[in-house]
């Protein structure tokens, strides 16, 4: 599985500098880390979602030639959900559609 970084992440708690270090240590699979990943989905379906890093580091995931593209960063699952409501404010409604993956194609 391919992490991949929006040049564009939300975090909730989490300094610039800190944010770059934390990027680092993922690209290299650091085991080390207690935090919850925002992503657009995997699939086809869905709008966004959250892993708790260590998961990510299982050999099903790893085993996956998916790419991952993290959109939020948090120290909690409490504040991931934040992120996500907060995505989703600034995303807005259009027709009752949530594009999450076209707001962030924009930013890029």
């Amino acid at each position: 599985m391919d992490i991949l970084f929006h040049e564009h992440i939300y975090s909730k708690g989490i300094s610039d500098k800190k944010m770059i270090s934390i990027q680092k240590k993922i690209r290299k699979q650091s085991p080390k880390l207690n935090l919850f990943l925002v992503t657009l989905p995997i699939g086809q379906q869905g709008i966004l979602e959250i892993y708790w890093y260590p998961e990510l580091l299982q050999p099903f995931y790893r085993s996956k030639n998916e790419k991952v593209t993290v959109v939020g960063v948090a120290k909690s699952r409490e504040d991931a959900f934040s992120l996500v409501e907060e995505i989703i404010q600034d995303v807005g409604w259009k027709d009752g559609i949530i594009s999450v993956a076209d707001y962030f194609e924009e930013k890029a």
